[in-house]
């Protein structure tokens, strides 16, 4: 094989990557590489196969580190008798959210570390990983007769763009880190992100373009500064070793030829996976440079928050809301749920206190009539009136905690909020103009246009009621008669303080229930923009890529299995990779049901049949020896006969008179009817899965790799 490269398609390539996606273990991912090899070239697959995931490998790095959202996988083949010794790095893409939490950390590096180039964090990762399993690699080859390792480097979106930063980060085109990096709708690096991650470039910017601050990068005009860090990457490495396949309507693709987007690398034309639709990128061409750039700057004004606390530090610097608050209550609610249900059996059917008030005033009238009633009665209604007041004092001190607590969450926002509507204003002040570059490419009508304006503006005027309502939560005045009046003793004041906070966050809730509305008014416009989009969203899977290089094949695949179609029936669409899977386990389990019925017979022949002959044997061995030496047994006289004075009994013969017979032939026979049903059973189902196997054979006559891959097991 000399160490050519192994996965030498395109659609190889593709369909190892989604299995980045799959979260599967390291035996699950050796197992579905050898099947989909076998089930795209029909030849095994000559090599011993090694797993290293990220999890793993930076396991005690995260344990003091920042969570960067990275995740990757790497694969090595190695073969001394085929000469074989390859590496594949994968980096894994965009997650919404990541396996173990439900932070979108890979989407805040997507904006804070691509777009706005404010952290480098994951390409650091990929980087550590990828440097600390060649290490690991080079230790286990040193013994070994095998080639110099040839390194891949594979990406999808996300994880396009590390493993693509990767390569420009090699220190020379003599000394790449891969001698080919394959990126599929990868997100571009940009000047802004490289300006982080490369020391050496960011100094060659600020001595051309004469930069003063950090902010001062996103003053160079655009144009200049993408083709002054084209120009000094494709000098320091050989770009020909970068190749993208891209989908003509991947959404990236559209959104790469805004601001500080690179292209870098070879791109053999484009996949159509929808000929329908031609993507995004005309409208995303119409948005004006002057506000992608001014959202730039704002958001870099978060990029050392990120660095130090990741995705939390950027949110509560951000917008003022603490992620970590949201963890407290997840890890909490079954505890709360709890104690709720143990306070309402307690009540015994009593409903509590403003669980379903609508207005402020309402709660002080039912305080009034609570307060306002008798004590002196007596009985049960003595017992009641004393648990009544008790529930409103307890009322009233948990209510008065949870206003205490929500203050400084309050405060926070109330600082925080303002900023990030004036960086929202940037782009609704242009909402007109960007819709009517959608009307002009016939993206949406006129009257859709105006629907969305009207809704979008509905959204604006609660978000700022919402703030009004904050403001005035934040009065000077009010915040003093609010700390006077929960801690005073008179009842009447407590709940008139309590009250107007609640009225508070009834119209903040009001407002909320109205943005809602003006969501579903967008969502229910009938647009074929949001189609648009949607298509570009779907492009931009590898599911969809994986479809559209094989579209002139009878071949289709849906979530990494195989479907093929009959020769001249398109119409028909049979799992090949599920047929195989259930062909295979229907024979692994009869076998093992076999096996299960074998060891059975064994057992009954040895702990019944067996064991009765050698009872039976032992018995007649008894015998045998008792009558041919009868003597020895003479002692047994003198326990049942006296001895005559001066003489003795002596034992001259021994007769035994005994007859063993067989088993019954009834206790074999219910044993081995049972046996056979059994096996009649298990022919039934092995008869079954040939039935599968030789129907899509019938299939697929022309096809001689069919029924080769129902004989090859790749170890799942």
């Amino acid at each position: 094989m000399n160490n050519q490269e192994l996965l030498n398609t395109s659609i190889l390539k593709a369909r190892i990557m989604e299995l980045e996606y799959e979260n599967l273990e390291g035996k699950e991912i050796e197992s579905e590489i050898k099947r989909i090899y076998y089930e795209e070239t029909g030849t095994e697959l000559a090599a011993n196969v090694t797993i290293y995931r990220s999890d793993d490998i930076l396991k005690e790095h995260r344990k003091t580190n920042i969570d960067s959202g990275f995740d990757g996988t790497i694969i090595h083949f190695q073969s001394e008798d085929k000469k074989l010794n390859q590496s594949i790095t994968i980096t894994r893409g965009s997650e919404l959210g990541e396996k173990d939490t439900w932070r979108p950390i890979d989407w805040s590096y997507n904006l804070i570390g691509i777009y706005v180039g404010g952290t480098d964090n994951q390409f650091q990762d990929a980087k550590l990983f990828d440097d600390e399993v060649q290490r690991i690699i080079q230790n286990k080859n040193k013994n070994m007769a095998l080639p110099i390792i040839e390194k891949y480097g594979y990406g999808h979106s996300l994880g396009g763009n590390n493993i693509t930063v990767l390569q420009l980060m090699s220190r020379n085109e003599n000394n790449l880190r891969f001698k080919n990096v394959y990126a599929i709708n990868d997100a571009p690096p940009t000047a802004y992100q490289l300006a982080v991650i490369d020391f050496d470039f960011r100094e060659r910017i600020t001595d051309e373009f004469h930069l003063m601050s950090d902010q001062d990068i996103y003053k160079i005009p655009p144009d200049e500064l993408k083709t002054f860090t084209e120009e000094y990457y494709k000098n320091k490495i050989d770009e020909t070793t970068i190749h993208h396949l891209t989908s003509e309507e991947d959404m990236l693709y559209g959104a790469s030829s805004v601001r500080g987007f690179l292209e870098i690398g070879g791109r053999d034309g484009f996949l159509d996976t929808d000929p329908r639709y031609a993507g995004i990128r005309e409208l995303v061409d119409k948005i004006p440079d002057q506000d992608l750039r001014t959202i730039q700057m704002f958001l870099s004004n978060f990029s050392t928050a990120y660095n130090e606390d990741g995705f939390d530090g950027f949110m509560n610097t951000l917008t003022g809301f603490n992620p970590a608050v949201l963890d407290s209550v997840l890890s909490k609610w079954d505890e709360f749920s709890e104690t709720v249900k143990s306070i309402e059996d307690s009540v015994d059917g009593f409903e509590k206190p403003f669980a379903e008030l609508k207005e402020a005033d309402s709660i002080w009238s039912f305080a009034k009539e609570t307060i306002s009633l008798p004590f002196d009665l007596f009985g049960a209604n003595l017992n009641f009136q004393k648990e009544l007041v008790t529930g409103y004092s307890q009322t009233i001190a948990n209510l008065t905690v949870l206003i205490v607590e929500a203050v400084p969450t309050i405060v926070a926002m109330a600082n925080k909020i303002p900023e990030l509507i004036n960086a929202v204003k940037v782009l609704y002040k242009n909402l007109d103009p960007i819709l009517q570059a959608l009307v002009d490419v016939d993206f949406i009508s006129q009257v859709e246009k105006d629907k969305i304006i009207s809704n979008i503006k509905e959204i604006e005027t609660s978000l700022v009621e919402i703030q009004t309502t904050i403001d005035k939560l934040l009065d000077p005045s009010l915040n003093l008669s609010l700390s006077l009046t929960l801690n005073t003793m008179n009842p009447e004041e407590q709940i008139k303080g309590i009250a107007e906070f609640i009225a508070a966050f009834q119209t903040i809730k009001n407002e909320v229930s109205d943005i809602k509305e003006a969501y579903e008014g967008l969502k229910n416009v009938d647009t074929s923009f949001i189609e648009n989009f949607s298509v570009s969203a779907h492009a931009h899977g590898l599911d969809a890529v994986i479809n559209a290089l094989a579209k002139d094949k009878n071949i289709s695949y849906v979530h990494n299995d195989m479907y093929m179609s009959p020769s001249g029936k398109s119409e028909i669409k049979v799992n090949i990779s599920s047929s195989v899977r259930i062909y295979q386990k229907g024979l692994a389990i009869s076998k093992e049901k076999e096996s299960n019925v074998n060891r059975l017979k064994a057992l009954f022949d040895s702990d019944y049949l067996d064991d009765y002959q050698e009872r039976k044997h032992k018995i007649m061995s008894k015998i045998h020896t008792m009558e041919s030496n009868p003597t020895q047994y003479s002692y047994l006289l003198s326990q049942s006969l006296w001895y005559p004075v001066g003489g003795y009994y002596k034992l001259t013969k021994i007769n035994v008179n005994e007859h063993l017979p067989p088993l019954p032939a009834s206790y074999h026979q219910s044993f081995s009817q049972m046996i056979q049903t059994i096996q009649s059973e298990i022919e039934k189902e092995k008869l079954l899965v040939k039935k599968i196997r030789d129907s899509i054979e019938d299939l697929f006559s022309e096809e001689e790799k069919i029924s080769n891959m129902f004989d090859y097991h790749y170890g799942r």
